[in-house]
């Protein structure tokens, strides 16, 4: 087998690998959808083991589910965003964003990178905007150490 037929079945086959690995529906990461009540998703919690807990009093709608990488903004009684910290570096961000422009189309990214007392500061996201909410996936760098997660959202005005 020559080098470019190689090369061609290796990126067919990571395609067809990261469909199969993302084809979950967006608006239920984790099991919990988007637009569901509170109560179904502590529902949900409890059936998995898990138990939400709020972040803080002084961030009322943010919990955290405690048991897994998850946490959850709920406004005005309804689950309005799931974010997920996922395990991976810059190739699965690539691999994951790849994936859903194919599902989303074309996302919007943005960089940024600068210097702190810290140490340098990068963060890569690209944002999937649909009609309703939509999905963000972030790389981000902190004096290097990297984090990788997506948060799926949907748009509702909080009172």
């Amino acid at each position: 087998m020559n080098f470019s037929k190689r090369i061609y079945l290796t990126t067919a086959f990571g395609v067809f690998v990261t469909s199969v690995a993302y084809a979950a529906d967006p608006r239920e990461a984790g099991g919990f959808k988007l637009g569901s009540s509170f109560e179904a998703a502590q529902q949900h919690a409890l059936g998995q083991g898990w138990e939400l807990v709020p972040t803080s009093e002084n961030l009322p709608g943010q919990w955290v589910v405690e048991g897994t990488n998850l946490s959850l903004f709920v406004c005005n009684g309804v689950v309005s965003s799931v974010h997920e910290k996922l395990e991976g570096d810059f190739e699965e961000f690539v691999t994951l964003v790849f994936s859903m422009q194919l599902k989303f189309g074309k996302p919007d990214i943005q960089i940024l990178s600068l210097s702190s007392g810290i140490g340098d500061i990068s963060t890569i996201d690209a944002r999937f905007d649909k009609g309703d909410g939509g999905a963000t996936v972030q790389l981000q760098s902190l004096g290097g150490g990297r984090a990788f997660s997506v948060n799926h959202w949907m748009e509702i005005e909080c009172q």
